[in-house]
């Protein structure tokens, strides 16, 4: 019995679905933990955090993974794509998340974040040149009707009685600002030549110094009590913190490019990353106490069927193999 457990063991450790499932799990838990770092950190501390367990933790599964490689190797050219990457995703990115998360119920911003795949669809169209299907199209007005039914936040009836009222339009400005920010680097990112890993983790160092400094001139400029630093963090709000770092911007990372590796078939499995929304509603509405919306429900489901009629169209979505989608 004990070398039948061990072969399925095995099995299952070189299964795409494996790695996928780990990553699955990981990312419907952060939706809960962002709000709980919320509680106590400033978007902005609240990443410091996070980036400096990322980094930590990324150290240690490359160094796992048997990666001794010599980082002043590295080309020039790689260190200033990554500069820039860096900038767009963790430092904006997050940091503009963060702050959607802050106004907006988690339901909501993790909802509207998820449109980006129909965001690089558009910005593929001027930059790499790409022809639109009807598809597409379709599966952009789908898409579209989905981030409406959410940023009602509620019943979504009551567009008939009272019209279009968006509540906080600030926070899901935010939301699909950091959608934007995702597609940009998406689109970028398929130029790199570094290992997905190794990318990952200078595009971290580098944002790491951005968020420094944004916070030391942050400081500079208002040297009251700083509201939401470290130093009035709660516990909680730190450990969250560094559970984002870990079980958001690393782990799940590397393990999903491991499913993708190691998948037969890339599309069905890169399909797989739209469960997370739905398993993300139930630890919100469990752990969190949000009451679920029915317009999040119906949003999430027309923004997730959108992207995938848009996948399986034909050649709407950008192909690469570093793709998270």
């Amino acid at each position: 019995m004990a070398g039948t457990g061990s072969k399925i063991a095995n099995t299952l450790r070189g299964s795409a679905g494996f790695y996928a499932a780990i990553a699955i799990a990981c990312w419907s838990t952060v939706a809960t933990a962002f709000k709980w770092a919320l509680e106590g950190l400033t978007p902005a501390s609240m990443l410091f955090i996070a980036t400096t367990s990322a980094i930590a933790a990324l150290f240690i599964l490359l160094y796992a993974g048997g990666y001794r490689g010599d980082f002043l190797a590295i080309p020039w050219k790689a260190w200033k794509r990554s500069a820039f990457l860096g900038l767009v995703n963790p430092f904006l990115y997050y940091l503009i998340l963060f702050k959607a998360y802050s106004l907006l119920p988690a339901q909501v911003a993790q909802a509207l974040n998820m449109i980006w795949p129909l965001i690089l669809v558009l910005l593929s169209i001027p930059i790499l040149g790409q022809k639109i299907r009807w598809a597409g199209i379709l599966a952009m007005v789908i898409c579209f009707l989905g981030a409406m039914f959410i940023a009602l936040q509620g019943d979504p009836l009551s567009v008939l009685r009272e019209g279009v009222h968006i509540k906080n339009p600030w926070g899901v400005v935010l939301a699909l600002g950091s959608a934007f920010l995702w597609a940009v680097y998406f689109l970028f990112n398929m130029k790199n030549t570094l290992p997905d890993e190794i990318s990952l983790l200078l595009n971290f160092l580098f944002a790491w110094v951005y968020i420094s400094l944004f916070l030391l001139l942050s400081s500079l400029v208002s040297r009251q009590s700083g509201t939401g630093t470290v130093s009035q963090a709660t516990l909680k709000s730190i450990l969250s913190g560094i559970y984002i770092g870990i079980f958001e911007m690393a782990i799940p990372f590397v393990v999903w490019l491991k499913a993708l590796k190691l998948a037969k078939n890339t599309a069905v499995v890169s399909s797989l990353i739209y469960i997370f929304p739905f398993l993300s509603l139930i630890l919100i509405h469990f752990v969190l106490g949000e009451p679920i919306f029915l317009s999040t429900v119906i949003g999430l489901i027309l923004i997730v069927t959108g992207v995938l009629l848009s996948r399986f169209s034909g050649r709407s979505v950008p192909k690469s193999a570093k793709s998270i989608t």
